[in-house]
């Protein structure tokens, strides 16, 4: 039987109370972070400011919903290049079974500019429908009053047979593949601008993502041109948390630096035993075999069920994201590299199918091409149902239909409603 004195006792029980308190701690300030053991789906997929941005983008789009006589409002609709955009915005819209939330897309990336800003943006949208009467918004009014160019496929010159041929297989991959070929080609022809934006029709924006997101592209370039960066393919304007947990490839790293700091605890116990007199009869080989032995591994233990997110969050700013970036939602591309990925996307319909975030994925590894990343999220998938989660319904409550956007959702793109 381990027998320790009193000091060592108090030490001990003095330590279950602060770890007891540590896991009551965890418990609360993990709850939105998904590699986490304390997470909790209810709180984690809560939509918070994503519900204030779809309200917010709805009243804006409210009077351009009406037929229209007023001047302060006129249609937009052009249909001539637009040579002096700064960003060309691609969006593909296609009949989701669920609901639609293009409106709340293309309002929530204008709703807080000034007319000057709105000058600088090309939004294209692509009916991405053989017959796109079908969409629900194909004939609302608030769409010639404020997108800058309204795409079908008629328009574009598209494949219309090999188009309808995978509406009819359901072939969602393949024919995701040309819409996203069809809508990038038309920002680059169509328009001049540097930055080419290919959005989801199911994200929201950020109130501050124009200027944040012009910002950090200015930061890039001065980094690329002073070398401190490589040639890059696009920034991601959203991210899930989903992925950025403690990775099993990893795991060599995550046991070196847990021995290493048992290892630093003992050398410090046995090196305090013998320079400090007084802590002889506490640091007994029984007792810092049983803090190193136990009370160590279950602090690292603790560390890392809490999550990686919560423990090593990114700052906010610019960061490398070479890997475990999720999804296609929302991406910047300089236009220097849009040729490339349209060759790669041309190409692509004709392998094997694989997603679109995946064909871009895998041009920019063959390529070695770096990905970046915007922290914290400017976008937020508030789609009602994702084909990444499959489910046979959606038991979706409230006046909006966002439940964790079913996975793919930005944990920290909600937190800006607590700012």
């Amino acid at each position: 039987m381990i027998l320790f004195t009193r000091k060592q006792r108090l030490f001990l029980f003095s330590f279950a109370v602060f770890y007891f308190f540590l896991f009551i701690v965890s418990r609360f300030r993990s709850a939105r972070d998904p590699g986490s053991y304390f997470f909790r789906p209810e709180e984690g997929y809560r939509p918070q400011y994503s519900l204030q941005r779809i309200d917010e983008s709805l009243e804006y789009l409210r009077p351009y919903n009406q037929s229209f006589n007023d001047p302060a409002h006129p249609p937009r609709n052009f249909t001539a290049a637009s040579d002096d955009a700064t960003i060309c915005v691609g969006i593909v819209t296609v009949k989701r079974p669920l609901r639609q939330n293009i409106d709340i897309t293309v309002a929530s990336i204008l709703d807080n500019l000034s007319e000057q800003e709105r000058s600088t943006i090309s939004v294209h949208v692509l009916f991405a429908l053989t017959s796109p009467a079908d969409h629900p918004d194909y004939t609302q009014p608030w769409l010639p009053n404020v997108v800058d160019r309204v795409l079908t496929y008629d328009q574009l010159d598209a494949p219309i047979a090999v188009l309808r041929r995978l509406e009819e297989k359901k072939d969602v991959k393949r024919k995701s593949i040309i819409d996203y070929y069809l809508s990038l080609k038309s920002c680059y022809e169509d328009s001049n601008a540097p930055w080419i934006m290919m959005l989801e029709d199911d994200v929201v924006a950020q109130r501050a993502w124009y200027n944040r997101t012009l910002q950090s592209l200015e930061n890039i370039q001065s980094w690329r041109r002073s070398g401190a960066i490589k040639n890059w393919l696009y920034v991601r304007l959203f991210y899930t948390e989903k992925f950025l947990g403690w990775n099993s490839e990893d795991w060599p790293v995550y046991a070196a630096c847990s021995i290493g700091i048992v290892t630093m605890v003992a050398v410090v116990g046995f090196m305090g035993r013998r320079s400090l007199r007084p802590t002889q009869g506490l640091l007994t080989n029984t007792f810092i075999a049983t803090v190193c032995l136990v009370c160590m591994p279950l602090l690292i233990v603790l560390y890392f069920l809490a999550g990686r997110v919560t423990m090593l969050p990114m700052r906010q700013g610019i960061h490398l994201m070479n890997s475990h970036g999720c999804c296609s939602q929302a991406l910047v591309f300089p236009r220097e590299n849009v040729p490339l990925l349209l060759n790669k996307m041309d190409e692509a319909r004709y392998e094997h199918p694989y997603a679109v975030d995946s064909v871009i994925e895998r041009l920019a590894d063959a390529t070695d091409l770096d990905r970046l990343v915007i922290v914290p999220s400017q976008m937020q998938h508030v789609g009602a149902a994702s084909y990444k989660e499959n489910r046979d319904r959606y038991d979706l409550q409230g006046p909006h239909q966002v439940q964790g956007a079913h996975g793919v959702w930005s944990m920290g793109f909600e937190k800006a409603f607590e700012e």
